[in-house]
């Protein structure tokens, strides 16, 4: 016999995307920018009434339905629609979807908003939560998260803890130690001088046992801002900026390489780095937050 049940939830995720709001908009609204971040559509027909089909998953399944009519769409401003979600011939989730497009600086703020309703148990809202920020993060890679002529690449990513906790993240060295690198990745400190000029030096052991000696060395500390120069090959300028963002902190996490080979290489591997750098950061705030 099924165990029935219903969890209502809502959740918000917030995103900052080097792009104009038309940009922006587009890569919900164009059939084949949409395709470049998310399941592609069977049907798409983008207009108030209109409907968007598409399904997908793993090739050993089970097939995900996402199936989701438009509500409201206010050209490069914001888009409302509802949608289902089925597992196979079983119904999962009924949601309302409200997408935010604010202009911010010479970029975007997309604010997603999510109210649904989660049936018997099929799925939660922490992992619609956990799937919709890896979409997120994909249209950021769709619309060029990087600067190409300076060999940058650049992260976001919002907190909802506040900056001097962000800061303590990164300044106080067993808590840096803890989250530095990509997933399965550990650090030995040998040398840390916060200061400018002062060396970081450490070793990243790799979860298949090889080491990595790495040396930093610091060149702008402050509550809002910390920059460094990676000296071990290859070298990078690594920078992290740290923005007021409501309740929260917005991190921008930005690399850049001094040599164009070097980034062409490495742009997909850091790319991936860097998001689970971001990862494990976060979830040392969430237990410090809670901590405090």
């Amino acid at each position: 016999m099924i165990q029935r049940s219903t969890n209502h939830s809502t959740f918000r995720i917030e995103r900052i995307y080097r792009a104009a709001p038309e940009r922006v908009f587009a890569a919900w609204s164009d059939r084949g920018a949409k395709a470049r971040w998310f399941t592609p559509a069977e049907i798409f027909d983008f207009r108030v009434g209109g409907r968007e089909y598409s399904r997908g998953g793993p090739s050993s399944g089970p097939v995900y339905t996402f199936d989701a009519y438009y509500q409201e769409i206010v050209p490069n401003e914001r888009l409302v629609y509802t949608y289902s979600m089925d597992q196979g011939e079983t119904r999962i989730s009924v949601s309302v979807a409200t997408v935010e497009i604010v202009p911010d600086g010479d970029g975007t703020k997309l604010i997603f908003t999510e109210q649904g309703t989660f049936l018997d148990g099929h799925d939660t809202p922490e992992q619609r939560e956990h799937g919709t920020n890896i979409l997120l993060d994909l249209l950021g890679k769709s619309l060029g998260e990087y600067n190409a002529d300076t060999f940058e690449l650049v992260s976001r990513r919002r907190f909802n803890v506040p900056r001097s906790l962000v800061y303590r993240a990164w300044t106080e060295p067993d808590l840096l130690a803890s989250w530095w690198g990509p997933n399965g990745f550990t650090n030995t400190f040998h040398a840390f001088d916060l200061r400018p000029g002062g060396v970081w030096e450490f070793t990243m052991h790799g979860p298949n046992g090889s080491s990595y000696p790495n040396r930093n060395v610091f060149q702008e500390i402050g509550p809002e801002r910390i920059v460094l120069r990676h000296e071990s090959n290859p070298r990078f300028t690594l920078a992290g900026d740290f923005e007021d963002a409501g309740s929260g902190t917005e991190v921008v996490f930005r690399q850049t390489f001094e040599s164009g080979e070097d980034f062409k290489k490495l742009k997909p591997i850091c790319e991936e780095a860097n998001k689970q750098n971001l990862d494990r950061m976060g979830s040392l705030l969430t237990s410090l937050s809670i901590e405090v």
